[in-house]
């Protein structure tokens, strides 16, 4: 099966984008990104409001559980 992230227009913690960009982060992390990009421009966009590069923002999905913990981990940063 191949590897689809979740929708962009998914709003996670309320911050829209997110899960689609957790899904990539995950997936580029275990080789399963196949032709998406990570980051893509919408995902610097978010990482800019997140404060956060994609390194970061990298280390805290791996770090992280489950997507509840992920935005507990970014959400104080968040200026959308």
């Amino acid at each position: 099966m191949s590897f689809e992230p979740r929708d962009g227009s998914i709003v996670l913690g309320g911050i829209p984008w997110l899960a689609r960009m957790i899904d990539k982060a995950r997936a580029k992390a275990d080789g399963t990104i196949e032709d998406y990009i990570y980051p893509c421009p919408k995902d610097q966009d978010l990482l800019k409001k997140l404060s956060l590069t994609a390194e970061e923002f990298s280390a805290i999905v791996a770090e992280s559980n489950s997507d509840e913990e992920i935005v507990e981990k970014v959400k104080a940063n968040y200026r959308g």
